[in-house]
């Protein structure tokens, strides 16, 4: 998640796992946890949403209002009509509107891993720029880990599962803890 390294306070553990693909998503720029309420009467009745989060995007500069519902509530006939009614207000408003549930388990289980590797001050900038200048192209993860042998093996594993998270280096498929999978460099700005 760009520059923003503060904690978001979260309620549920899905709200956590919506904040942990935020932090991979490299254009979120600002996540804020519940920061208003909507108010209105419908029908002689009070509704009062709230969004999970705000999350503002750098590529369209928008605020982006994101519901996080476990996938079985969206079929509630009160969950879907304040979605609903929360969706014509806040795209009138010129915002974006998300709902967000549960995402694969195998995808989750990966970004998990990943995120482990979040911390860019823990990492040598020398090993982490060698990578990003080496021709990784085709090459498998195990093949990345061994292709600096002036390097301890460890540190290298540690330096690429780095450069996955942070996007610098992109593999061939989703699922980016198998090694079999093919490892291709990203030049910067791309």
């Amino acid at each position: 998640m760009g520059p923003v390294r503060d904690h978001v306070v979260y309620e549920s553990r899905l709200e956590l796992t919506r904040l942990l693909y935020a932090g991979f998503d490299q254009d979120v720029t600002a996540v804020l946890a519940q920061p208003f309420l909507l108010s209105t009467t419908v029908d002689d009745r009070l509704w009062r949403p709230v969004p999970d989060l705000l999350v503002l995007r750098e590529r369209t500069c928008r605020w982006s209002w994101t519901s996080i519902k476990p996938r079985h509530l969206l079929i509630r006939l009160k969950v879907s009509f304040v979605l609903g009614w929360a969706r014509e207000v806040v795209l009138s408003r010129g915002w974006d509107f998300e709902v967000w549930c549960e995402p694969p388990e195998a995808e989750l289980a990966n970004l998990r891993f990943l995120a482990g590797y979040r911390r860019d001050w823990l990492f040598d900038e020398t090993l982490l720029a060698e990578i990003r200048e080496a021709d990784l192209f085709g090459a498998s993860l195990g093949e990345a880990f061994r292709a600096f042998p002036y390097h301890p093996e460890w540190r290298v594993r540690a330096a690429v599962l780095r450069l996955l998270w942070c996007l610098a280096l992109l593999t061939s498929e989703d699922s980016v803890c198998r090694r079999v999978l093919g490892v291709s460099w990203r030049p910067t700005g791309s």
